[in-house]
This record gives C-alpha cells, sequence and structure tokens, in this order.
C-alpha cells in the first residue's frame, strides 16, 4: 500500500520542476525593420525607464519617421501595451508639431505616416490615452540628431 504514495508523492514533486520553463533564447543578430515581438532591435531614439518589470518604451525616428516600441529587458520587441498615442513638439519646429502615432501593421508598436525633416531636435511630449476615469499618462523628454545613430547591441562598443 505505501507504493502508490512513494509514486505519487514522487509524482508530485516531479510535475513543478518540469513545469519550470527554460530561459528563453536571446537572439544574437539584431533584427532590421520590420519588426517582429521577439527581435532584437538596435539601440536608437530615447528610452523610457518605467520599473523593472516593465519594458522601456523605445521612441526613434527612423527613416524620417517617428516609431515608438516597448522593449523587455533582455533588449527584445515586447508586444505595445497601447494602441495609439499622441506625439507633440514644442518651440522651434519645422513641419508638423501634432502627430497620432496609431498600431503598425505588423502590430510591434506605433508609428505615424509622416515624414520628419532632419535634423532631429525636438523637445516632444508623448501623451498615452487614459482609460475613463483616469489622466493620460504623459513623458516629456529632449530629442537630439545624436538619438538617431544605430547601437549594435551585441558589441561591446
Amino acid at each position: 500500500m505505501k507504493f502508490p504514495y512513494i509514486a505519487l508523492l514522487a509524482l508530485l514533486i516531479y510535475l513543478p520542476l518540469s513545469a519550470q520553463s527554460e530561459d528563453p533564447e536571446i537572439p544574437t543578430e539584431v533584427s532590421q525593420p520590420p519588426y517582429e515581438v521577439g527581435d532584437l532591435a538596435t539601440e536608437q531614439g530615447y528610452y523610457i525607464e518605467r520599473g523593472e518589470d516593465e519594458p522601456r518604451i523605445n521612441f526613434r525616428i527612423v527613416g524620417n519617421k517617428l516609431r515608438l516600441y516597448w522593449i523587455d529587458q533582455d533588449g527584445l520587441i515586447a508586444e505595445p501595451e497601447y494602441q495609439a498615442a499622441t506625439v507633440r513638439f514644442t518651440g522651434s519646429v519645422r513641419g508638423r508639431a501634432y502627430h497620432r502615432l496609431e498600431l503598425l501593421p505588423e502590430a510591434t508598436g506605433l508609428g505615424a505616416p509622416g515624414i520628419m525633416v532632419p535634423p532631429h531636435l525636438y523637445n516632444v511630449i508623448l501623451v498615452f490615452p487614459a482609460d475613463e476615469g483616469e489622466k493620460p499618462v504623459s513623458h516629456s523628454f529632449r530629442y537630439t540628431s545624436l538619438m538617431d545613430v544605430e547601437v549594435d547591441p551585441t558589441t561591446d562598443s
């Protein structure tokens, strides 16, 4: 009669150990846009830190177009947390001062179709819409042309 209990106990100990997933495999090569969720992206643009467990928000200008991505702690593209956002440029702005970012066709981030004329030097106000009864989430920062430079995260430079 003890055998079934020992087998059951062994099974109960083994199941939680086997249910633990292995660490996700991090890509070793940088992906090129259009990105997919899980791709390793170049380090570029401005990063908004939001805490340890939350992906960073990455605002960048790629090909003179606005792009917004969520980047996890491993540097991989994460799923967007919003379907839309607005960007307003303040100060001396050439071109449009207001842009609406919407979900990209690949659903990996947000983007706007407007062309941003170089040099890219802006005071940025990024606003995410709020749920009913809440305030919108906004972030303000300075974007410079130096942030347009792509850095390969797989190199030690």
